[in-house]
């Protein structure tokens, strides 16, 4: 058992490694054929193009594109990102702020995603085929259909203008720094709720439509049917029987939805102005800055391979059924 679950993870991360690479790889050079020059804002009439050449050669974009290239990886591997055009720091500190942020509130979302979607999913098993179980199934369906920044734009609507709730954007209050301890985790808390709250929909959207499902399907089976024969209570069988079988073909879409809910979360920190990766991606984009947008390419990349090998491991470990396919592939 565990030589296969280390086949399949081994297999998978090298998979992942390399499709990350042409990635990379696409990004770098495909920022050279698009219009425009980050280094346009040092060109000045007076001095000519000399400051801009010489700034130009600082950052080594003076030398052949394929010259960058191979010392861009040389000093990943080091663990050096480059120095940030724009923001005139290293990237390493700017990644390191923003992954934090992102991390803080994907893993909030899919906390929430759990404990909302386990007793949801028990409530319509207990309701199946009622009004109330349609209802929520075709809300799911709606939301989940959805784009995240739709479902983060009317939340803004009603929790931000309508009701005058929550803020609709930034992390923290004009006046964070003047507050005491206890003020600033009630201040964080009260802006991260609607960033958070709007992860957590879209995530149970797809994940109690997934374990409603499977509860159906678990319900039906044949040992469940005897059970019922020999007297059991309805509620003993649905805690201790339908939902653990359940829950074994929920947990291994779990991994998957790790790496959904970072690219969520990428998206939903640009519409509420957060300091993430997602804003740091957007802006870096729009300003031409190569070192930062490559290096955001490449961590996001890494978190979403990390989602998927939990979701490989999980599979692996609990349905074996699965793991032979995975293997195979």
């Amino acid at each position: 058992m565990r030589d296969r679950i280390f086949k399949i993870i081994l297999k998978r991360l090298i998979y992942s490694i390399l499709m990350i690479l042409v990635l990379v790889s696409v990004v770098f050079f495909m920022m050279y054929l698009l219009p425009g020059d980050p280094f346009q804002q040092y060109y000045s009439p007076k001095l000519g193009n000399d400051l801009a050449e010489e700034i130009r050669s600082e950052f080594g974009f003076d030398k052949p594109v394929l010259v960058q290239f191979i010392n861009w990886i040389k000093n990943v591997s080091q663990g050096d990102f480059g120095y940030s055009i724009v923001y005139k720091r290293p990237v390493n500190q700017l990644l390191n702020e923003s992954i934090l942020v992102t991390l803080s509130i994907s893993m909030t979302a899919f906390i929430l995603q759990i404990l909302i979607t386990i007793p949801l999913g028990l409530f319509l098993l207990k309701h199946s085929g009622k009004k109330i179980d349609l209802i929520i199934d075709k809300l799911a369906l709606i939301i989940y259909s959805a784009p995240s920044f739709v479902v983060a734009i009317v939340l803004i609507y009603f929790g931000s203008i309508v009701f005058k709730i929550f803020p609709s954007s930034q992390m923290i209050s004009y006046n964070f720094y003047e507050m005491s301890f206890s003020q600033k985790i009630v201040d964080l808390l009260h802006h991260l709720t609607l960033p958070v709250l709007t992860l957590t929909i879209t995530s149970v959207s797809f994940s109690i439509r997934y374990l409603r499902e499977s509860l159906i399907n678990v319900s039906n089976e044949g040992f469940v049917i005897a059970l019922r024969s020999n007297g059991i209570p309805e509620k003993v069988i649905r805690r201790k029987h339908i939902l653990p079988n359940a829950l074994i073909s929920y947990i291994t879409i779990l991994g998957m939805e790790i790496g959904s809910l970072l690219s969520k979360t990428l998206i939903t920190e640009t519409v509420f102005s957060l300091p993430g990766m997602g804003k740091l991606m957007v802006s870096s984009i729009f300003t031409r800055d190569y070192p930062v947008i490559v290096a955001c390419v490449m961590i996001s990349g890494f978190m979403v391979i990390i989602g998927n090998l939990v979701a490989d491991f999980l599979i692996a470990r609990f349905n074996p059924k699965f793991s032979y396919e995975i293997v195979s592939r």
